[in-house]
């Protein structure tokens, strides 16, 4: 059984353009996996992790079906933190065979064998302090660096200022991270905060070589959800 965020009275399952990282703009299936092992004080989808609104439970093959009525065929697994529900998830992918997938994950959890194997690209977004979790519980290189190990991991910070970057760049290299598999992204929550941010975001992906992240759902549908 899989827990799903639930959002307007449905499960949290849309068509839509990735918005963020190494894919953004590309068409995709969202599927929303509700509960998260961080509380991050600016998170945009806390509803499908603080409980304000319940989960909802579906089969694998119930939301198999909800996935299939899209005919895209990338599935995003996002959260919350998916791999909470790592267990269940091999028996909806088998049933989604066609169907490339991206993991959203926060780097804290270590995914098993089989996800491993099945998952083409994870999205690793690492929390740092200004997310207001503890730091113990939010940066574990020895996860981190076995993601990296995969060549499949793209790693996405969200950065506030420039001592960010550079707080991600001695993290990233204990960890074994390649400095080309960072991105990094404003930390922006309203069209007017990204309009703010993005070009300091920009000038500090020139100065230290990273590869830069827009948040397209936020710039094109605002604070919208479910887009």
């Amino acid at each position: 059984m899989l827990i799903l965020a639930q959002l307007h009275g449905q499960p949290e399952i849309f068509h839509s353009i990735q918005g963020e990282g190494v894919s953004q703009g590309t068409p995709c299936v969202f599927l929303r996996l509700a509960g998260c092992n961080l509380a991050c004080s600016w998170c945009d989808t806390a509803y499908s992790w603080n409980g304000t609104v319940p989960g909802v439970r579906l089969t694998p093959e119930k939301t198999a079906e909800l996935v299939l009525r899209y005919p895209c065929r990338r599935l995003v697994l996002t959260g919350g933190e998916p791999l909470l529900q790592q267990k269940a998830l091999p028996s909806l992918l088998r049933l989604l065979p066609e169907h490339a997938v991206e993991m959203e994950t926060n780097g804290t959890i270590m995914p098993d064998a089989q996800l491993l194997e099945r998952i083409t690209q994870f999205n690793v977004s690492p929390k740092l302090p200004h997310s207001g979790n503890d730091a113990g519980r939010a940066w574990k290189p020895d996860v981190l660096r076995r993601l990296a190990d995969t060549e499949k991991a793209w790693f996405k910070f969200v950065v506030a200022c420039e001592e960010d970057v550079k707080t991600i760049l001695r993290q990233a290299s204990r960890a074994g991270i390649p400095a080309e598999r960072i991105l990094i992204m404003p930390l922006a929550a309203t069209r007017e905060e990204l309009d703010a941010m993005r070009a300091p975001t920009v000038e500090w992906c020139l100065r230290y070589g990273l590869r830069f992240s827009d948040r397209l759902h936020i710039a094109i549908w605002g604070s919208k959800k479910g887009v």
